[in-house]
């Protein structure tokens, strides 16, 4: 790497935006191919002084060939500029020349191309990705599709299919946003790769998916102006919230999971390989059978607090005592059509409180004896405590997982960075108050919710114990697809 190189690279950082990346644990940890919009030089910029961890990006092979390199721009960045000052660009393409070898065959680019030579990028995007490295990929091209992006290339994604071949990894592809207006850029939900669907099925789902996400990313930010792909009149660049009529992208916003084939037979292939973790629902309720009837009421410990006798019973709680069950069915099935990933934590956050809790229960049975012998009023809250009484009996109560559940589902909402904030606002309160209502209709004692938090916090970090403690390198690298 020349000195010349480091000098321009530091006068691009010293006068260009200072972007911040809002969401960087979303990366996952192991190297993936990040997916997104060109912003024109932003989207170079941004890959070489910007997004963390050890990264190649994709260049055209025209920008590293002296010979090609002043056709290629002008074609490329200006032939949409108006015609009387199209003898300008043409000038600039020539005088760039030099500034362009230099940038590209210094950085760390793979050199793209649009013909046979495709297949060399792919064996070193390969090679690449199997030495850890990421892989940065902007594949929009002169087609419009929307006002946040254009059209997307496709090709890209048979890099999965090499490198499934090659190390038997499934590789995921991370939507990225960029927002210079605004100097951020977004990361999205990864979507991986499906070995046993056929590449052009896959080509389509996956670019489909990148495209819809990269734009849902950007039309939930406030109101800001779009850097678009083509070099366009600043007055002509459109702002995020110019929906187009028929952009299907922008209405809807919740992209389904494709369950067709689906089979009991599918079961480990990659793209179903998360519905059997719902097999941790059969486990619990064999548990909870087995602890219910087996383990006599009179040898449970009874779980008692001081606390607990100032604390009126209150029969209007039973209403958010009772939504838990609403929340926590929605939750599930929400992600786990729209949403795979999110599902997958949620699951695994309430397998690991199940098990847990269980072990608990067994090796320390446990009762409370709250609960009042007659209500003194009668309408449709002490109704529906009087149903929830006759299923389900006062032992197994420390801890609590009405709370440590709401604490899983609270925990994956507010790490979805498409809901929205008026949505996280209401589901915190939402989980507050369910945890206070376990006290009020008197199923649970202070020490089962209290007892409910470190089982919450063990859950947590399991789940998601790399986004958080395990250290990123924040690396440079490098530039450009066309």
């Amino acid at each position: 790497m020349s000195i010349l190189y480091k000098i321009v690279e530091f006068f691009v950082w010293l006068f260009s935006p200072k972007f911040k990346c809002k969401n960087p644990e979303a990366l996952p940890d192991e190297p993936c191919i990040i997916v997104g919009n060109h912003s024109q030089m932003y989207g170079p910029i941004l890959g070489e002084l910007y997004i963390p961890g050890k990264h190649y990006i994709w260049c055209a092979g025209e920008m590293m060939n002296r010979r090609e390199v002043a056709d290629y721009a002008f074609t490329d960045f200006w032939s949409f500029k108006p015609k009387w000052t199209l003898w300008f660009y043409k000038i600039l393409a020539k005088i760039i020349t030099p500034l362009a070898i230099l940038l590209f065959n210094n950085a760390h680019t793979v050199p793209v191309y649009h013909d046979i030579r495709l297949r060399n990028t792919f064996r070193i995007s390969v090679d690449l990705l199997s030495e850890g490295n990421s892989i940065v990929i902007f594949p929009e091209f002169n087609e419009e599709s929307n006002n946040i992006l254009y059209a997307f290339q496709d090709k890209f994604i048979d890099i999965a299919a090499l490198y499934y071949k090659k190390t038997g990894t499934i590789l995921k592809f991370v939507p990225m946003y960029i927002a210079p207006k605004r100097k951020e850029f977004y990361f999205g939900d990864p979507v991986s790769f499906d070995p046993s669907a056929s590449t052009k099925n896959e080509r389509e789902r996956i670019c489909t998916y990148l495209h819809n996400t990269i734009t849902c990313i950007a039309r939930s930010l406030p109101e800001h102006t779009v850097v678009p792909y083509r070099n366009i009149r600043k007055s002509e660049y459109p702002k995020n919230t110019d929906e187009k009529l028929g952009d299907a992208a922008a209405r809807n916003r919740r992209i389904p999971v494709d369950y067709s084939g689906f089979s009991l037979r599918k079961l480990n292939d990659p793209r179903f390989k998360h519905v059997k973790l719902l097999s941790g629902w059969i486990a619990y309720f064999a548990l909870y059978f087995l602890t219910e009837n087996l383990i006599p009421y009179e040898k449970c410990h009874v779980v008692h607090s001081i606390v607990d006798d100032m604390i009126p019973f209150c029969e209007y709680f039973a209403v958010f005592y009772v939504s838990w069950y609403v929340l926590l069915v929605f939750s599930l099935a929400y992600f786990f059509f729209f949403d795979v990933d999110s599902f997958s934590k949620l699951q695994i956050f309430i397998i690991i409180t199940q098990l847990v809790a269980m072990a608990v229960y067994i090796i320390w049975p446990n009762r409370q004896d709250l609960r009042p012998e007659i209500f003194e009023r009668h309408n449709i809250f002490t109704w529906m405590m009087g149903i929830i009484y006759a299923f389900d009996t006062p032992t197994g109560v420390c801890p609590s997982l009405h709370v440590a559940y709401s604490l899983g589902m609270w925990s994956v909402w507010w790490k979805k960075k498409n809901a929205s904030r008026l949505w996280k606002a209401v589901l915190f309160i939402w989980v507050v108050m369910i945890s206070v209502s376990v006290l009020f209709v008197k199923q649970h004692s202070c020490y089962d919710v209290v007892a409910a938090l470190p089982l919450g916090l063990l859950a947590e970090l399991l789940v998601y114990w790399k986004p958080y403690w395990k250290p990123r390198l924040m690396g440079k690298r490098s530039a450009v697809l066309s």
